[in-house]
């Protein structure tokens, strides 16, 4: 590969690049300030409100302003103005972390200076206001960005094989990341031309580095040999302000890396997170804490349905099904019914007669149109209400708010080798399969879904499961 230009010529156009690049992101930067600020402003006047009805007395205005300028200042030190290519639990994590080291240090500065302030509560009811607050924010401006088309950074994607059709496709579907491709290169000829998940392929490699398009590039070829590719990487590097790398790395844990150096090497860690006793404790409290905020905030929710489900139709109000727990012990898990009395008969009749029913049940491990739901149970399902009741589950310690899919007994045998992997921990209420796939995954599909959370879990990863489960559930998508 013709991979060389001029160092002069090279640090020049490098140098407009980021200039211009940096003054374009500069809209999107201001209206995330602005969400925060609002925010900030939001929670400390909602704090002072609730400090008054219960008698307290209200937030002074001048600490928290000057200690909300402070947490702006460290967000923007973070990278959050504007904030692209991040995953959904890389932010989260730095935005809840950064906020409470904030307000740790607004308490820790007034001890030592001996002037605490009147309501150590008042003020970490405000810093907990803001955590919600300005998460919320964030998404509604960043999805108003989006559908006006004004969010996101411009890439290069250097290659155009499979692994550059995976992340091209996995980038269109998730413009949150803010990372758009907008041209691939090649140094096949016979791609020139085409199009890589609707991204054209403008010519080989050697034109991306004479006539740059973008900040940034994002090298795509894992396969290729280690000198080509680390003649690759410095070429591209010398050129582009923001250069990412995909490793060949395939199947390896990915949320949990780390970078290290020995010396003039490049090390990475890899941590098995879920192994981890104290991930397993926080993973533990987090699911009782939750569950038992859930339980009472839906309580009234309950009653409805168990009201309308005993009306509705005759039978239990409460449906308990075996299931594959952690270790492969098998447990009771719940659901509010469904369907009619004894539709497990129904099936087996359904199976027989319906070969078309048959073969969607052996993919999909569920029916579109099926017949044994009630007209109530077909409400409940749509919104996943019918899972409700496995809160109890997670209580009893059975199931976790988060995890792999509740497997029946009879799935073991088809979910073969990675069954033993699968079982290492407990199902789940919902989880990573629930919020990308739901019922239009197969089986197959469903069961690399769960290794890749097993793998790759983090408390992090769960709290934006949890997130998204709410948004999927809200609309209904993809459930029946």
């Amino acid at each position: 590969m013709g991979l060389h230009l001029s160092s002069g010529v090279q640090s020049q156009r490098t140098g407009q690049q980021y200039t211009s690049a940096r003054l374009s992101q500069l809209p999107q930067a201001l209206a995330l300030l602005l969400g925060d600020l609002l925010s900030a402003l939001l929670a400390q006047l909602l704090a002072s409100v609730l400090l008054s009805a219960l008698g307290r007395p209200p937030l002074r205005l001048d600490p928290p302003l000057i200690w909300m300028g402070l947490w702006l200042l460290w967000r923007a030190y973070q990278g959050f103005y504007p904030g692209y290519g991040r995953s959904p639990q890389t932010e989260l994590r730095l935005h809840t972390l950064g906020t409470c080291q904030v307000a740790l240090a607004q308490l820790a500065a007034a001890f030592a200076v001996h002037q605490l302030v009147p309501s150590v509560g008042g003020v970490l009811l405000m810093w907990f206001l803001l955590v919600v607050f300005a998460l919320l924010t964030r998404y509604t401006v960043r999805a108003v960005l989006i559908t006006w088309g004004q969010y996101g950074r411009d890439i290069s994607v250097i290659g155009a094989g499979r692994t550059a059709a995976l992340t091209i496709a996995h980038l269109r579907a998730n413009p949150a990341y803010g990372l758009r491709p907008v041209a691939t290169y090649d140094d096949n000829p016979r791609l020139h031309g085409s199009s890589v998940q609707g991204v054209p392929v403008v010519g080989a490699i050697e034109l991306a580095l004479r006539c740059p398009l973008t900040e940034q590039a994002l090298i795509s070829i894992p396969g290729a040999r280690a000198e080509t590719q680390s003649r690759l990487v410095n070429s591209v590097y010398a050129v582009f302000p923001i250069t990412w790398i995909i490793p060949d790395l395939f199947g390896v844990p990915n949320q949990a890396l780390k970078t290290h150096n020995i010396g003039s090497l490049a090390t990475l860690e890899i941590r098995n997170n879920l192994r981890s006793r104290r991930s397993q404790i926080v993973k533990r409290l987090l699911d009782i804490v939750l569950s038992l905020i859930g339980l009472v905030l839906a309580s009234p929710l309950f009653l409805l349905i168990i009201i309308i489900i005993y009306i509705n139709s005759p039978g239990p109000v409460i449906y308990r099904s075996s299931r594959i727990g952690r270790n492969f012990q098998l447990f009771d898990c719940y659901k509010f019914r469904s369907m009619y009395h004894e539709s497990d008969l129904m099936l087996e009749k359904i199976l027989d007669e319906d070969y078309a029913m048959r073969k969607e049940y052996e993919t999909f491990h569920k029916l579109r149109r099926d017949p044994r739901i009630t007209s109530v149970g077909g409400v409940l399902r749509r919104f996943s209400l019918d899972e409700l009741p496995q809160i109890f589950n997670v209580l009893k310690g059975n199931m976790s708010l988060v995890g792999p899919r509740p497997y029946l007994p009879s799935e073991k045998d088809k979910m073969g080798e990675i069954a033993h992997f699968i079982a290492q921990v407990s199902p789940g209420m919902t989880g990573y399969w629930q919020v990308v796939g739901r019922n239009h995954t197969t089986f197959d599909e469903r069961l690399e879904m769960d290794r890749f959370y097993i793998a790759n879990w983090t408390p992090w990863l769960d709290l934006v499961l949890l997130i998204q489960t709410v948004r999927v559930v809200i609309v209904g998508k993809g459930a029946y």
